[in-house]
Order: C-alpha cells, then structure tokens, then sequence
C-alpha cells in the first residue's frame, strides 16, 4: 500500500463525524423524483469543492427517443406517476400531443457529473448514483421526520438513506479524501448524480447517449456492500377490463343479462395472469441463481365502479413483475402479456366481444455479464482482503446499470451501502458503520483500479 493510498484511509478514519454530517446534510434536502434541483446543486458544489470539473445538464427527452426508442421512458414525478399508458412503446410525440409536458419533462432537474481527471495511463471509472427518491406517502406510517436524518443507535433515518443517498455520498466522500490526500490517479473518475432513476432511467441514459463512457462502472445501489453483476428486466402494466352498467332492475331482461360487472371479468384475467407466472417458473433453469424464481408477478392494485347498486363499466388492474434474462428481453416479455391477456378475453364470451385492453407504464431491459469481469474480480478480491464477502452474485432489482451495459457498453457492477429491505418504506434507513466502511472500501478501489493497466478501449472520460 503506497503512502497516498494510506493517507486518503486515515483521513477517511479521522473524518467519521464529517462523513456522517455530509449524508446528513443530503438527507435533509428532499429531493423526490421531479424535484432534484436543489440536491443536486448541492452534489454540484460539494464535487467542486473536492476539486471536480462539474458539468450539470437537463436530459434531452426528444434526443433520448431518437437515439434510444426501444428503452427510453416518459419523464416522470412523484405527483405525476405513471400517467401516460401506452401499448407498445412509448414516444417524444405521444408525449408532445399528450398535453402532459408540462409535469412530465426535465426544466430545472439536471444530472450533475464531476470529472476527476487522471494523470494519464490508468484505467477510468464511473461511480453512478441518483438522486431521486420515491414519494415518503404514506407520511402517516412514519415515525421519524422522513427527511430529518435521524442519527439513532448506529442508524440514520430518513427517505433515500438506503436508496441511495448512502451509497452516492460515499462515493463523493471517497474521492474527497482521496483528492484531499494528494493521491493521484493515472485515469480518469467520474461520479454521476443522476435525476429520475425512479420509474424513468432517462437521467443515466442520457449520460450515455451524451458520450459519458469509462473502462469500468460501480452503480451504487444498496447491496449492503456486496457485489452484483446482473439484475432482472421489470415492467409495469395495467389491464382495463370492461363491463355494462346497469342498475339491479335491468340486469335481466326477459332471461338474457344486460348488466355486466367488469368486477365479474376479473377473474379470467387474473388467472390468466398467474399462469402466466407459473409458465414461466416451471423453468428453474432460467432463475438468476438456483432457488430464485425466473419470474415474478405482481398484481398490485385494482380500481373501479362508481355506485354500488349499478354494474361497473370498467376495472384497471395495475401490477408488475420482475423478469430474469434468461425469461427473454423485456419485449419478448411484453409481447408474453399481450398473448396472456388476448387468451383470457378469448375463453370468455363477453370479453371475446368487449376485450380487455392491456397497457404498460414502464418497461426495463434486464443485465446479465460474467461474474468474471474484471471489475467484479477486482472488486470481490479486494472486500475479501478488507474482511467483506467475495462472492459476485444478481443483484435483486433493475436499476440503472442496464443502460451503461446494454446502452452504454460499460462493464459496470452494483455496489453500495443500504439494504434493499430499507428502501421505499417507512422510517427508511441505513448502518452508519456499513456507509463508512463503503467509504474505505472505494478509497481503495479507486486507487487501485485507476492506476491499472487499461483494458478494451482507451482510458478516459468523455461527454459532451
């Protein structure tokens, strides 16, 4: 270990109460999806405070379907969630003609990224997190201030801890000390603060179609400090089921009803639904890893009828579902629920008649590498030689790693500090001693692939 590479891990161990301070201070900044600007002015100081060249940009929205159709998403925000269905793909002009601009774009939410130029001849990295955090609904199952940053028996409460404040801040504090000790790096680091990770991905995206590039990426999700190198493709979709409103006296005429009750329409697509789960987990061969299911339906909600004594003209059943590679892309899984749904309106005679119209929200392409990747290698090796665990293993949710491997070509791995039993939930938290050792751990990790050999293409940063 050289002497700089020892400085930066003292200072990190000296500096306990200023690293804590600083997620601290973050948490305290609310920053739901469609409100990030004021975090991320904060993100943008601190990085050059650190010494970064910063560059903040808003996401193209129009540029990123252009460039990406298959996998670009609507904006979205957290009052504005999943408003805008669409049964194919989503597009810039159904958007545009949606009337919907005005909630669902980027003014005033821009990506932060600050540039740590390296010396030349190492290999360069992309430490990637967002800033976006879900809604703190339902405010009332909280007992801790959402964003009060509660500091309680080795814990810090509040929304994003886990996801992934913790894990974006430790690597802002990991280059600050790293920077702070005078330890130089042959190649390049970059640290990405994106907007609307959450039900989008347009923030990481748009770095990629923008020319972010590196040898290598760590997206810092919370995984309790372990390393994945895959993650399952997700969907969200909604199925409206249709109905005939009558009221009780003219339900029946003359012996043939008249009144149908989307309500009694539900159970075909439902079931339907759920053997379409089962189809697909009666291939174990097709999990992630043994024991894991390949595919996993959620059906989340469901939503209709105006009076009750009149039959419900209409039903929206919303859910999701989380899909392994192996299931196939996630338009082969979207094209899976058109042929699901399409079945069950078939084996019933009034929705053979008035079928039921299926929709999506948001679509996610799943990743999938070789454990053996050279960053997962590098970074496995390393936590088993500071006392962590080095097994490379899927990660257990989609995140924003798809777009700089699928999109981007980036070798990328998740890593980072937090739970993901903490995330999305009330009293939302995250291990202080687990945010400082992710501290130590990229201080290292930085150090020590930055001054490697570069490998595939050139080292260096670019964007534009």
């Amino acid at each position: 270990m050289t002497a700089a590479l020892r400085a930066a891990l003292r200072l990190a161990g000296e500096s306990r109460e200023r690293s804590i301070e600083a997620l601290r201070a973050l948490v305290r900044i609310p920053s739901p999806t469609g409100e990030e600007g004021e975090a991320q002015a904060h993100i943008r100081h601190l990085l050059a405070e650190a010494g970064a060249e910063t560059i903040a940009a808003e996401p193209d929205i129009e540029a990123l379907f252009a460039r990406f159709p298959l996998v670009a998403q609507y904006p979205t925000h957290w009052q504005h969630d999943l408003i805008l269905p669409y049964e194919r793909l989503p597009s810039y002009a159904a958007l545009r003609d949606s009337g919907l601009e005005p909630v669902l774009n980027y003014r005033g939410r821009p990506n932060v990224v600050g540039c740590f130029r390296g010396s030349g001849g190492g290999r360069s990295l992309i430490l990637n997190g967002h800033i976006d955090t879900v809604t703190v609904e339902p405010l009332g199952e909280w007992t801790r201030e959402p964003y009060g940053a509660q500091l309680e028996h080795g814990r810090i409460y509040g929304r994003g801890t886990s996801d992934m404040k913790g894990g974006l801040m430790a690597g802002l504090m990991a280059l600050a000390y790293l920077k702070a000790a005078g330890a130089e790096l042959r190649g390049d680091v970059m640290l990405q603060s994106v907007v609307n990770e959450e039900h989008a991905g347009n923030g990481t995206l748009d770095l990629v179609r923008r020319g972010f590039r590196a040898d290598a990426a760590v997206v810092l999700e919370p995984t309790n400090n372990k390393v994945a190198v895959s993650h399952f493709g997700g969907l969200y979709w909604q199925v409206t089921v249709p109905g005939r409103p009558r009221a009780p006296g003219a339900r029946w005429d003359a012996g043939t009803q008249q009144g149908v009750s989307a309500i009694e329409k539900l159970p075909p697509v439902i079931e339907a639904l759920i053997a379409l789960e089962r189809q697909h987990n009666a291939r174990p061969e097709a999990a992630l890893e043994p024991g894991q299911a390949p595919f996993s339906l959620v059906i989340g909600k469901v939503a209709g009828g105006h009076y009750e004594t009149v039959t419900a003209s209409e039903v929206v059943l919303r859910g999701g579902a989380y899909f392994s590679p192996q299931v196939g892309d996630v338009h082969e899984v979207m094209a899976g629920f058109r042929k699901c749904v399409a079945a069950a309106g078939a084996s019933d005679p009034f929705l053979k008649d008035h079928p039921a119209r299926l929709e999506f929200l948001h679509h996610d392409d799943s990743t999938r590498q070789s454990p053996q990747i050279p960053i997962a290698a590098a970074m496995a090796g390393l936590l088993a030689e500071r006392g962590g665990e080095r097994a490379i293993r899927p990660g257990p949710f989609a995140c924003d790693m798809r777009h700089l491997v699928n999109q981007g070509g980036i070798p990328s791995i998740v890593f980072g500090p937090g739970s993901v039993a903490e995330i999305h939930k009330p009293n939302e938290s995250i291990a202080v001693e687990e945010y400082l050792d992710c501290i130590g751990h990229l201080i290292e990790f930085i150090w020590t692939w930055c001054n490697g050999e570069p490998e595939g293409f050139p080292a260096g940063t670019s964007g534009n």
